[in-house]
């Protein structure tokens, strides 16, 4: 149903990321699909974000309108779908959970827990090529959070193994963070989203030793499966990434 962040548990931060398993949607969006209007049925995703928050003991978070831009939402109370479009989810409140979809594109948690700041990331290769993470990163700060003390987690996304682009997304990704990752393969390009990000954050001043990557490819990954946009064709369920600042953080 999901994996935890062992970086972000290390620092009594809640924060996961879902696959495909469990939950109550039929195929194609069998079976823990978190995205709305998709085609499935409206109570299906919200019982599946029930049981994903209930199983993880993470509130329900608050979602946007995901358009591949570099929007922030700042967010409080209880959380809810808003009707704004925005792909940097923030908030300063505990016990407040931030959420992103994906489905192929990087799904970015990152906290500042001194400074009680978080933040889910939606970055697909447009966001990427724009820095979004620079801009969730510059967004924390101005809310109190030190580039020293931001721990970033990566989830599952779609592998170098698996995305096949043109050279001129090769060429404005690699761009984007100051480095090659990109390669050929059978002569086909491919490129590195997740290394790509990973450059960004260190970059951008984060630690080394405070990223972590899941290293599993939504498009071939066995076990747990996930639900990949590029595989699918575009007829396909959405993963959830979360991330809330429990209460005891603040003791």
């Amino acid at each position: 149903m999901f994996t935890s962040s062992k970086l972000m548990a290390e620092h009594g931060i809640k924060a996961v990321f879902s696959n495909r398993a469990g939950g109550c949607s039929d195929s194609p969006f069998d079976r823990l699909n978190m995205g709305f209007d998709l085609g499935d049925a409206q109570k299906n995703v919200t019982q599946n974000i029930k049981l994903l928050c209930d199983q993880s003991d993470i509130n329900i978070p608050h979602q946007a309108h995901q358009v591949h831009g570099v929007e922030v939402l700042i967010c409080s109370g209880f959380g809810r779908v808003h009707e704004v479009e925005a792909d940097v989810l923030m908030t300063t409140k505990l016990n407040t959970a931030v959420a992103v979809r994906t489905a192929d594109c990087v799904p970015i948690l990152l906290a500042d827990k001194q400074a009680g700041v978080v933040a889910a990331v939606h970055a697909g290769w447009k966001g990427t090529v724009a820095q979004i993470v620079h801009v969730a990163v510059r967004g924390m700060c101005e809310h109190g959070a030190q580039k020293d003390s931001i721990i970033a987690s990566i989830g599952p996304c779609i592998g170098v193994c698996c995305f096949e682009v043109n050279d001129n997304i090769a060429c404005q990704l690699n761009s984007s963070c100051c480095g090659d990752v990109s390669e050929i393969r059978s002569g086909v390009v491919h490129a590195d989203l997740e290394k790509a990000n990973v450059l960004q954050l260190k970059n951008m001043g984060i630690k080394n030793h405070h990223i972590e990557t899941m290293n599993a490819c939504t498009s071939c990954h066995k076990q747990p499966k996930y639900f990949s946009y590029r595989r699918d064709k575009g007829n396909t369920g959405r993963q959830l990434s979360i991330i809330m600042l429990p209460i005891s953080c603040s003791s």
